[in-house]
């Protein structure tokens, strides 16, 4: 009998359960070939990517709370939706158009996210004075309440839309501060009371917001807006949270954002404190198995460790390797012929080395174009000086140095060692000041 009922309740968990799986499918008109649907689940941080085959991509999920979803379709595509673990749903697509539709029994709320048209804040509004912006924002967000109280939905549904709203609403308010200058061509622009108390009022802390990608976007550029008064950013950053931000996901959030971002891309040195703030502060296990293992590959490339090495050929096919050029401190610029921001600091990287010409520097630039003959036209124009090599792109030299944008600038002492990771610019004044400091030595 124990054991009919213990049968028995297994069956009425796996209904239990069985009633809880949703299925969901994109149909896509005009595919990209190879290009995945990307769901971003917000409630747990969590990424399904999703293979297209014959324009259909299908996805069931088991168990979970309704959520705000972020979907991406190709390069810039990417749309918000509302998912319901009990609730199927069918969405079509057309990549050429970005036309959308959907069909199913949460087809109304995701009706209302397709096709709502949500007002937003004119970037050029900035250029108003303080209290007319803050009136136009305030309509914008009083429009789109407006819009959620006209449209037939559940209430637990309008509720947290509400929320969202905010957000989406006030998405460009913290970005006044510097957008207000440069649209008034002014020199100089500080905030009155008037605006930071407004932004100190929309500076909301909610762990459920969590949950609507606006929010975190809104809230970093609130929190930067408020923190960084000209001084140490890292350290203002720090403050600013401590003193306003109690609630422990948020603050696991805010602190995961600020300074994942600048671990992952500018590495360790200078960077402790972070580092510490960080593992105090981020209860996120994800986020700190992601960490740390950022942290593990930025380790081997603290200052004073041995650089890897690499070994490439110059445009008349000889090798030259970093061994070889041991003895002189060596400055590294990572660049390609199509980068913008490569070109422009081009110009200063040639200053720099008319004015260290003689001393004891190599300047290396190692191109990663993929396009070996665009480098080689570019080298035999003759006006770029230094060590000019190529690289390609699938280099274990990039790799090792965790270069996920260029320009990458990489300083070495003499040894062969690393004195900078990530080196200042050549446009940058702190560069040249660095090079005399290292030549006294």
């Amino acid at each position: 009998m124990n054991k009919k009922r213990i049968f028995g309740a297994a069956l009425s968990l796996c209904a239990a359960m069985s009633m809880y799986a949703g299925t969901y499918t994109f149909k896509i008109a005009n595919p990209k070939e190879g290009t995945k649907l990307e769901i971003q689940w917000r409630a747990t941080g969590e990424t399904d990517l999703v293979e297209v085959k014959n324009g259909v991509a299908t996805i069931s999920k088991n168990d979970f709370t309704a959520q705000y979803v972020k979907i991406y379709y190709g390069v810039r595509f990417s749309f918000i939706m509302y998912l319901e673990a009990d609730k199927d749903l069918t969405v079509n697509i057309d990549a050429q158009t970005r036309e959308l539709s959907c069909t199913g029994p949460s087809d109304e709320i995701n009706k209302y996210l397709l096709h709502t048209p949500f007002a937003v804040v004119d970037p050029n509004a900035a250029g108003k004075e303080e209290a007319d912006y803050i009136k136009t924002s305030d309509s914008v967000y009083n429009v789109n309440l407006e819009l959620l109280k006209k449209a037939d939905l559940p209430a637990n549904f309008k509720r947290l839309e509400k929320k969202r709203l905010l957000f989406k609403s006030y998405s460009r308010f913290p970005l006044y501060p510097s957008h207000h200058p440069f649209l008034k061509k002014m020199d100089s622009y500080k905030p009155t009371s008037l605006f930071m108390n407004k932004m100190k009022e929309l500076t909301v802390v909610d762990a459920e917001c969590l949950n609507f990608a606006d929010y975190g976007y809104y809230l970093m550029d609130a929190i930067q807006c408020q923190a960084f008064q000209g001084g140490d950013s890292n350290k203002e950053f720090m403050a600013f949270v401590d003193a306003n931000i109690k609630d422990a996901k948020v603050k696991s959030y805010v602190t995961d954002s600020y300074i994942y971002d600048i671990v992952s891309k500018r590495g360790l040195d200078g960077n402790d404190e972070l580092v510490d703030y960080y593992r105090k502060n981020v209860i996120d296990k994800k986020a700190m198995e992601k960490f740390d293992a950022t942290c593990k590959q930025w380790e081997i490339l603290r200052a004073g460790s041995p650089s890897p090495l690499f070994n490439a050929p110059d445009v008349n096919g000889n090798m030259v390797s970093l061994e070889s050029l041991k003895g002189k401190y060596v400055y590294i610029d990572i660049w390609a012929t199509w980068c913008g921001p490569c070109r422009g600091e081009l110009p200063y990287m040639t200053k720099l080395e008319e004015q260290y010409a003689g001393k004891d520097i190599h300047f290396v630039g190692l191109s990663c174009d993929s396009n070996k003959s665009a480098w080689e036209k570019r080298i035999q124009k003759g006006d770029m000086k230094g060590i000019q090599l190529h690289l390609g792109t699938n280099s274990d030299f990039m790799q090792k140095y965790i270069i996920k944008g260029i320009p990458r600038f990489i300083l070495l002492d003499r040894e062969g060692k690393i004195v900078n990771a990530n080196a200042p610019r050549p446009s940058d004044s702190k560069t040249s000041q660095l090079f005399e400091q290292l030549l006294e030595k």
